[in-house]
């Protein structure tokens, strides 16, 4: 099984984003709590589609050991792509912003929407991570 998919490995993540989250909100200084909430809700969203994904493919994502071995398995499910398809869409937002001035376009606030909605993803996913380890 391919590290990125060891619990321990999103551990660290989730407290690494948690961390990157809340300084990010700390330093943003702006009241964009719609926005921060959208990203989280994104983010939970594409959690439980890559739960899914994960619960669907468990014989591929044993035997996967290479980062394009687990998006290949992850792809041949609906939910799969759609947690993958939601991933590429948040990434997207947070260059829009940028790219086009938001007020919102500070490097705290961007790093922090793409924290928080990284940090739903893995809160919402880590169960399932978690039955994988023991299938």
């Amino acid at each position: 099984m391919h590290y990125t998919l060891a619990p321990r490995t999103n551990a660290a993540l989730i407290v690494l984003e948690a961390a990157l989250a809340l300084g990010c909100y700390l330093a943003a200084g702006t009241s964009s709590l719609p926005m921060w909430g959208g990203f989280a809700s994104a983010g939970v969203c594409a959690g439980f589609l890559q739960s899914a994904a994960l619960r669907r493919n468990v014989r591929a994502l044993k035997v996967a050991t290479s980062a394009s071995q687990v998006r290949a398995a992850l792809s041949t499910s609906i939910p799969g792509k759609a947690a993958i398809a939601l991933l590429w869409a948040a990434g997207m937002a947070v260059a829009a912003m940028f790219l086009y001035g938001s007020k919102y376009a500070t490097i705290p606030t961007l790093l922090g929407f793409y924290a928080i909605f990284s940090l739903g993803r893995e809160v919402t996913a880590f169960p399932a991570l978690l039955a994988l380890r023991d299938a």
